[in-house]
């Protein structure tokens, strides 16, 4: 399960300070023990009780920053500190966790909020809970080295407890570890984060999990360069499809790899084609691309059905 901090600090900060902290101490966030280092200042923000209600009351009053992109608001997420230089390895939010008796879950629903859906992370990212009971979680680890990533998948899913972030608790999600299936809260709470900003969080795949079959469900992050092909497939002419063919051949990442082989099928004229396509991948030497393939052929064959 994710690091439980001992963080004694009583004494209470601003958010300029740990914002100055974590610049002059240059913390890298991909670092665990850099992330422990910086416990004491988050719980210290924690401690100040008036901060985040200020900061929110202040932008409501200047009507300038709420719905307008310089500030990223949501139902759930309010950005304390955004990413303000190419070099910088991290942000600062505040999350809001609503309970069963909010309307905002009655409204949005529970996978809005990512409740019941275990999950892993591709980042680091250090918690306090900071108002209310804090959001439960069932907390699992597994073997992210020896995971492929296809959907049925095995994994040998390791359940560990379950607990609450409660008021003052600090613990660290460690990337590619921790896996959490969250719960609500018994009322609406608030924690605050420093996330790690790095590639790796864009790059290494995120999962969801069956923790009752003991399977991977699906990968649950977007990579950009994925989401570009199948517009290029359908619109690029030749020179697009041999990009594809060599990307689906060859490219360092086993996700991007399945991410051409899809899209080539997915211009195929009629299902024969495309099972082609996939019955190829099948006999990749990726696991992840001959894994994706054989659940894309199980399904093509279940819509025949």
């Amino acid at each position: 399960m994710p690091l439980v901090i001992d963080s004694p600090q009583t004494d209470a900060i601003e958010l300029g300070a740990i914002i100055e902290y974590l610049h002059d101490e240059n913390i890298d966030t991909s670092d665990h023990d850099q992330m422990i280092a910086a416990a004491p200042m988050l719980k210290r923000l924690s401690n100040n009780r008036t901060f985040l209600g200020d900061m929110a009351l202040e932008e409501l009053k200047k009507r300038t920053g709420i719905g307008n992109g310089s500030n990223n608001y949501g139902p759930q997420v309010i950005m304390l500190y955004a990413p303000t230089k190419r070099q910088q390895t991290f942000f600062l939010r505040a999350n809001f966790w609503p309970s069963n008796n909010d309307h905002i879950l009655r409204a949005s629903g529970p996978e809005q909020f990512f409740y019941h859906h275990p999950h892993d992370h591709s980042f680091n990212f250090l918690t306090v809970g900071h108002f209310g009971p804090g959001y439960s979680s069932n907390y699992y680890t597994y073997d992210y080295e020896s995971t492929a990533g296809y959907p049925g998948e095995p994994v040998d899913l390791k359940f560990v407890e379950q607990s609450s972030l409660s008021e003052g608790k600090v613990m660290l999600y460690r990337a590619c570890y921790d896996i959490h299936d969250q719960l609500p809260p018994e009322s609406m709470s608030i924690s605050l984060n420093i996330m790690e900003l790095t590639v790796r969080g864009s790059v290494v795949d995120q999962y969801g999990f069956d923790v009752e079959r003991n399977f991977v469900g699906s990968m649950i992050n977007r990579m950009s360069m994925c989401s570009l092909m199948p517009m290029i497939a359908q619109v690029g002419g030749g020179n697009a499809q041999d990009y594809l063919a060599e990307t689906a051949r060859s490219h360092l990442s086993e996700r991007v790899r399945f991410a051409a082989l899809k899209a080539m099928a997915a211009t195929r004229p009629d299902l024969e084609g495309t099972k082609e396509v996939f019955e190829q991948g099948t006999r990749s030497d990726s696991a992840l691309v001959a894994g994706w393939s054989r659940h894309k052929l199980a399904r093509l064959e279940s819509l025949r059905a």
